[in-house]
């Protein structure tokens, strides 16, 4: 889905996207897991883990997907970022 940006676009994105859930209460731990789909979300602790070895595409692909899930009524996004996260959703 990704693909299309470059690499720096893509560090962008995924840095936005760890203060986005930052300030909604979570916290972003990139690490080694044998997760099956690359990121592992514990709710009851607010933690994100993504496995660092994950091309960096399927890294903001994982982050988006948790936000999907969460209430961004009441939070300000970038517009670029809010672009991006509803080309994700199509």
């Amino acid at each position: 889905m990704f693909k299309k940006y470059s690499k720096i676009k893509l560090k962008q994105f995924k840095v936005e996207l760890e203060d986005l859930l930052e300030r909604l209460g979570y916290s972003v731990i990139y690490g080694r897991g044998d997760f099956k789909e690359g990121s592992c979300l514990i709710e009851n602790e607010k933690k994100i883990v993504v496995n660092q070895f994950t091309p960096l595409d399927l890294q903001v692909s994982f982050l988006i997907n948790v936000i999907e899930k969460l209430d961004l009524s009441s939070i300000y996004i970038l517009p670029a970022l809010r672009r991006a996260i509803l080309e994700y959703q199509r």
